[in-house]
């Protein structure tokens, strides 16, 4: 099963996880999750009260949800993966762009965000925990049975919305003393 997997990734993920085929040696549990990757659809349409006056599906909400992963892997130093199925309305993708800390992937052709989700999760468990944001039932069955950790969309909306809160006030007082 794992190698029919491996053998149906995309050539660019692959490279981007090909690490995975070498888990490392050492026995230091890490801190944390290694990633984080999140259905952006699936997080778009749990929190619609929350979106600036758009439709789900549409580049002005995958950027805004960007934006705030961004500021949730600033604060919280975990590496975000979000996924979204096919390069969203009329092609575009978000205008924000992607780093190591905060990857942004589009599914192509007959893949869906979910089918790699699946497969990066395959390919980082032997980092360690891998948390998978997602509301699709069928989805947190299948990366709980392979052993990674799941969490809703609306916990994590609200761990973000706790973390911005936290990191605000210390930000504003940092940016008062480096005056």
């Amino acid at each position: 099963m794992a190698a029919a997997l491996s053998n149906m990734i995309p050539d660019r993920l692959s490279q981007r996880f090909e690490l995975a085929h070498h888990p490392p040696t050492s026995k230091i549990a890490p801190v944390g999750p290694v990633r984080i990757l999140i259905d952006g659809f699936s997080v778009l349409h749990a929190c619609r009260e929350e979106l600036p006056q758009t439709a789900p599906h549409t580049a002005k909400a995958q950027d805004w949800l960007a934006h705030k992963c961004l500021k949730y892997q600033d604060a919280m130093g975990q590496p975000i993966t979000l996924f979204f199925d096919g390069k969203g309305t009329g092609g575009k993708p978000s205008r924000v762009e992607s780093n190591p800390h905060l990857e942004i992937l589009y599914s192509q052709g007959n893949q869906t965000a979910d089918h790699m989700i699946e497969r990066v999760t395959h390919r980082l468990l032997p980092y360690g925990p891998v948390v998978v944001v997602t509301n699709d039932h069928a989805e947190r069955e299948t990366i709980l049975s392979m052993g990674g950790e799941v969490q809703s969309c609306e916990a994590f909306m609200e761990e973000m919305r706790q973390c911005s809160e936290v990191a605000s006030p210390d930000l504003a007082r940092y940016l008062r003393r480096d005056r």
